[in-house]
C-alpha cells in the first residue's frame, strides 16, 4: 500500500517530468488536435445525411457542436448541413483524409512526448513513427471520439433516448450514470493502448494501466473544473466570437498535458521497479 507521502513525492516527480519539457509539445498537440476536429466534424455531417443519421438525430447534434467553431467555419458547416444528400460520401472522404493527416501528427507528437518523459535515448525511426502514429489513430479514434461525444453531448443523447424508449424514471436515472461511466471507461482503454503502443520497449499492459487510470481521473476533474470556470468567466467580452474556439483549444491542451501526466506516473513506477530489481 502506497502511503500519502509517497503519493505526494511521486506526484511531484510526475509533474517535473512533464514541465517544462513537454510544454511546447502540448501546445503543438492542441493545434493539430484542433485541425483534426473540423475534418472529423465533416464526417459527422456526411453521416447526418444518411438514413441512420436521420433516425439518430445526428443532424441536431452536429448543429450543437458548431457553436465551438469560428464564424467562418460555422457557416461552411451550415452550408454542408443544408446541402447534404447524394454528395455526402465526398464530404466524408474529405473529412476522413483531413482527420488522418492531422490526427496522425497528434499521435506522433504524443509519442515524442512520452519518449521524452521516459528519457528514452533510442527512439524509433521516421517511418516507424509514421506507422505507429497512424496505427494509434486508427485504433483509438472511435473510442476517443465516443468518449468525447458522451462527455460533451451526454445531455442531448439522454433526451433522445428518453424520447425513443419513453420517459421512465428508472431508465432516466440509469442513463445519467451510464454516460459518464462509459466515457471514462472508453478514455481509459484508449489511454492504455496509447501508452502501450507509443513505446516499443513497453512489455506489459499491466505496467501502463495505473497511468491510464490516473490520467482518466485527472481528465474528469479537469473537464468538470474547466467547464465550471468557463461558464463563470465572461470570455466573450474580451474575445467575442472566438471565445468558444479559444476555450476549446485550451481544453485540448489540458487533455494533452493530462495524457503526459499519466505517462509520467507510469515512468515513475518503472523507475521504482528498476530500482527495486537492482537492489533485490
Amino acid at each position: 500500500m502506497i502511503s500519502a507521502m509517497e503519493i505526494v513525492k511521486r506526484g511531484y516527480s510526475m509533474f517535473t517530468r512533464v514541465f517544462p519539457r513537454c510544454s511546447m509539445i502540448s501546445q503543438a498537440i492542441a493545434f493539430n488536435f484542433f485541425l483534426a476536429f473540423f475534418p472529423a466534424l465533416l464526417i459527422a455531417v456526411a453521416l447526418a445525411g444518411t438514413r441512420i443519421g436521420g433516425k439518430a438525430s445526428l443532424l441536431e447534434i452536429v448543429q450543437d457542436l458548431t457553436e465551438f467553431l469560428p464564424p467562418g467555419s460555422r457557416g461552411l458547416v451550415s452550408e454542408f448541413l443544408v446541402s447534404h444528400g447524394p454528395e455526402a460520401w465526398k464530404v466524408a472522404l474529405l473529412g476522413w483524409s483531413g482527420t488522418l493527416l492531422a490526427g496522425s501528427q497528434v499521435m506522433k507528437l504524443v509519442m515524442e512526448g512520452i519518449h521524452i518523459i521516459y528519457g528514452d535515448e533510442e527512439k524509433p525511426g521516421f517511418l516507424h513513427r509514421q506507422l505507429r502514429g497512424l496505427l494509434l489513430l486508427l485504433i483509438t479514434f472511435a473510442p476517443l471520439l465516443s468518449a468525447a461525444v458522451l462527455g460533451i453531448l451526454g445531455k442531448p443523447l439522454r433526451h433522445w433516448i428518453a424520447h425513443a424508449v419513453g420517459k421512465h424514471s428508472i431508465l432516466q436515472g440509469w442513463w445519467s450514470i451510464f454516460f459518464p461511466v462509459a466515457a471514462m471507461v472508453l478514455a481509459m482503454l484508449s489511454l492504455t493502448v496509447i501508452y502501450r503502443v507509443a513505446r516499443p520497449k513497453e512489455g506489459s499492459l499491466r505496467n501502463v494501466l495505473p497511468g491510464a487510470a490516473v490520467a482518466t481521473l485527472l481528465w474528469w476533474v479537469a473537464d468538470v473544473g474547466f467547464g465550471a470556470y468557463v461558464r463563470r468567466v465572461p470570455y466573450s467580452v474580451v474575445y467575442g466570437g472566438l471565445a468558444a474556439v479559444i476555450g476549446l483549444i485550451i481544453w485540448m491542451e489540458l487533455s494533452a498535458v493530462i495524457i503526459f501526466l499519466g505517462a509520467a506516473w507510469n515512468a515513475e513506477s518503472a523507475e521504482i521497479r528498476k530500482f527495486e530489481l537492482s537492489h533485490a
